[in-house]
């Protein structure tokens, strides 16, 4: 027979009370890791534009993206589906003294929201000459939005195939301005080259 006596039954008054104690609801799961905010534009600075040997190629195409939407924007590049837009950050080269950056939805609608460059490139870095849209001219005389605009199912990208007038730049120049891009140093002379 059980001996309840009265310390017995406080005891287990009180570990059946600590026990479902009423500390309030149980705990939630855990939180997860906190999204990356996605960005609504992208100012390009100077220091945005390095040696296009060192980025990757598609095509002709050099990319960039500072914002973390490079293997996004390589994807894009590979299969230059009509309609689709390179993600925010994006920097595209076909040679080293020129650029288009994509920027924010409110930056220019009109033409995909993205800004053209000219550019000084010299083993120092890179210097900005003329940025945005109408007033960038290329090397050839062109106004890069007069020929970019003739790519428009294609976010504005012009390549061989979609409509764009043809530079006057061959395959093995446009390989050589890339290769020999000054701010990619020398190899031989660079002590910090691998």
């Amino acid at each position: 027979m059980l001996d309840f006596t009265k310390t017995t039954v406080v005891v287990s008054l009180a570990l059946f009370a600590f026990a479902c104690g009423g500390s309030g609801p149980p705990p939630g799961p855990a939180p997860g890791p906190t999204p990356t905010p996605v960005p609504t534009d992208f100012v390009a600075t100077a220091a945005d534009f390095r040696c296009l040997a060192e980025q990757p190629r598609v095509r002709n195409l050099r990319i960039a993206n500072t914002l973390g939407f490079l293997d996004e924007a390589i994807a894009l590049a590979e299969k230059l589906t009509p309609g689709e837009q390179y993600p925010i950050g994006t920097i595209l080269q076909l040679v080293p003294g020129e650029a288009m950056v994509k920027r924010g939805p409110d930056f220019d609608p009109e033409n995909n929201n993205w800004e053209y460059f000219e550019l000084a490139v010299s083993e120092a870095g890179t210097e900005i000459r003329v940025r945005g849209r109408d007033e960038v001219i290329n090397q050839f005389g062109g106004e890069c939005f007069g020929c970019h605009v003739d790519a428009r199912e294609t976010d504005f990208i012009c390549e061989k195939t979609n409509g764009c007038v043809d530079i006057p730049l061959s395959q093995t120049l446009i390989d050589l301005l890339q290769e020999n891009d000054p701010r990619c140093g020398d190899p031989a002379t660079d002590p910090d080259a691998s």
